[in-house]
């Protein structure tokens, strides 16, 4: 069945009907409301004129809650919204009080103290009404009271915290600085009070600590922790001079005994550590004038050692103070006095597993500074070290000698053709009594030229070309003969004596040998080398016959210092008996 037109009418006119009940409804609470807040506002009024303005800002929130129409008075609803807005803002900084508070959030209640305070002052700063206002709401919240209790507890429990360090003296956990240096100035009872209580707190507790560390950590630990802790104070605003100065005096008596002991690596190692913590020392520091003073020292005292040839003790001193300063170039330079003085460190520094028998030492020779040349010990095998002009490593040379044993080096007189003086070497010969070889080191091209070699019972240089030997072999055989020293070697000149064999030797008739005359004036006297110092290490400068005529000036560790050729002087070693 369909909808008739009469029923659709009745549905319009019941929706209508409601649709007009509803607006009436709405209409008439609207007019409630709006009477009943503007009895609302009648009765903030009355309590505002009354001087009650807690009851009266509360009435007014409550009736700004019913409607939006207006009271009509547009200054004093003006008003007493800003006294509503003074409330809330009171009652969220108060709750947030609690929280930050409740979880230990002392940053957290530093600001917010800090943001009272402002508001208080601007309120303060307004006067009148709304500040009495505001009064009244804090003393309601007790805001004041329990920010005094907060930072009052934080005080007490920080000194706690101090005398817990000190008694067990342990002192990783420092966290009581930083709360009583961020707490305001009023929980102390200002700030000069706050200044003095915390200087003396502070005092005490670092008195104690360097106290406890010194006896329990070594220098560098100290001064390391103390020195963080003046950063710290430095950080936090709080003065800290007399820190620095207990630190001071602190480090000045253990850097002064390790002075008096003369324990240099001891004193090295404050001397850094100090050095370290420079930013937080005064620019005065008698600790870092005292380092510096003993460095100082202790370089001249080094100076004073290489002066006096001691030159390990030198070098020992600069790497010592190697940690403090750059010694690289004065130990250097220690090296290059010592080698100068002693060439021969060259070869053992080269070969440390080497003992050599025979040694020649000495300077400006073949285009070097110093030189050295040894024979290996139980070998036949010449070692040469020099160093040039303008060069700061050595150079080094090696060259096998065919000798037999007994090999002695010495320097000549004989000069090549560039005016290189010759190296003679002699060792065992197996034809002869020995081998002669004449070497000229090479120190450019890294070689020791061999210039000449031959065997013979004795060989003697006469001056920069000429020499004379004894029966060699080949040329001059029998003879003592005269050779040329040329480029290419020796060259025979002429016989200077006949050289008599022992069946050759004439007997005297009816004549003792013992008794008379002998046929020692045959035999060749017996030759010593002269030596430039007592020692075979010091260069050869010469040679005697001990059948000769010499003074001795003086005798050392079995050697006599001799003087010949009616001035010179030089060395030569006592006879074996």
């Amino acid at each position: 069945m369909g909808i008739t037109s009469y029923h659709k009418s009745l549905w319009v006119r019941n929706i209508v009907l409601v649709l007009t009940l509803t607006a009436l409804a709405g209409a008439v609470w609207k007019i409630g409301a709006s009477i009943g807040k503007i009895a609302a506002y009648d009765q903030a009024r009355a309590y505002y004129d009354a001087g009650n303005l807690i009851l009266a800002e509360q009435t007014f929130s409550e009736a700004s809650a019913y409607s939006g129409i207006r009271y009509g008075d547009e200054a004093w609803e003006a008003f007493m919204a800003e006294l509503t807005a003074i409330r809330q803002q009171l009652e969220s900084l108060s709750q947030q009080m609690q929280t930050a508070a409740g979880d230990g959030q002392e940053e957290q209640m530093l600001q917010l103290y800090e943001r009272y305070q402002s508001w208080k002052q601007e309120s303060v700063r307004q006067g009148g009404q709304s500040a009495s206002f505001f009064q009244t709401i804090s003393e309601r919240l007790g805001m004041e009271k329990a920010l005094h209790s907060y930072f009052q507890s934080a005080i007490q429990l920080s000194k706690a915290h101090i005398d817990a360090n000190t008694s067990g003296k342990s002192y990783e956990n420092e966290s009581f600085i930083h709360t009583l240096a961020i707490i305001p100035a009023e929980f102390f009872g200002g700030k000069e009070a706050k200044q003095k209580e915390l200087h003396s707190l502070f005092q005490r507790y670092e008195t104690a600590k360097l106290g406890a560390l010194a006896s329990s950590s070594p220098f560098a630990d100290v001064v390391a922790r103390t020195a963080a802790s003046i950063r710290l104070y430095k950080q936090e605003g709080i003065a800290s001079d007399w820190l620095r100065d207990l630190l001071e005096r602190y480090a000045l008596g253990e850097v002064r005994q390790a002075i008096r002991q003369k324990d240099l690596p001891a004193f090295v190692t404050m001397a850094k550590a100090y050095r370290e913590i420079k930013d937080v020392l005064p620019g005065d520091s008698g600790v870092l004038a005292a380092i510096d003073d003993h460095v100082e020292s202790r370089i001249e005292q080094a100076e004073n050692y290489a002066k006096a040839r001691q030159f390990s003790k030198a070098i020992e001193l600069y790497q010592g103070l190697g940690e403090l300063l750059d010694t690289s170039q004065l130990i250097a330079g220690v090296e290059e006095l010592w080698t100068e003085y002693d060439p021969a460190r060259m070869l053992t520094a080269k070969y440390p597993d080497k003992t050599f028998q025979s040694v020649l030492t000495g300077t400006d020779r073949w285009g070097t500074k110093v030189y050295a040349l040894g024979v290996e010990k139980n070998g036949n095998r010449l070692f040469a070290a020099a160093k040039l002009e303008g060069e700061s490593a050595p150079v080094y040379m090696e060259k096998a000698l065919d000798t037999g044993g007994g090999v002695r080096i010495s320097l000549t007189d004989l000069q090549d053709d560039d005016k290189n003086p010759v190296l003679l070497v002699q060792g065992q010969g197996s034809k002869r009594a020995f081998t002669y070889i004449g070497l000229v080191p090479d120190w450019s091209g890294a070689s020791l030229n061999e210039r000449f070699t031959i065997e013979a019972d004795d060989l003697a240089v006469e001056d920069a070309a000429r020499v004379i030997i004894k029966n060699a072999v080949g040329d001059g055989e029998n003879e003592i003969a005269l050779f040329q020293f040329e480029d290419r070697g020796l060259k025979y000149e002429e016989r200077l004596a006949e050289l008599q064999t022992e069946t050759d030797k004439p007997e005297s008739p009816g004549v003792d040998q013992d008794e008379g005359s002998s046929d020692e004036t045959d035999q060749p006297s017996a030759m010593a080398d002269v030596y430039a110092g007592p020692g075979e290490t010091y260069e050869i400068i010469g040679q005697i016959s001990l059948d000769g005529t010499f003074d001795v000036v003086t005798e050392l560790n079995g050697w006599y210092q001799i003087r010949f050729n009616g001035k010179e002087e030089g060395w030569i070693q006592a006879p074996r008996p």
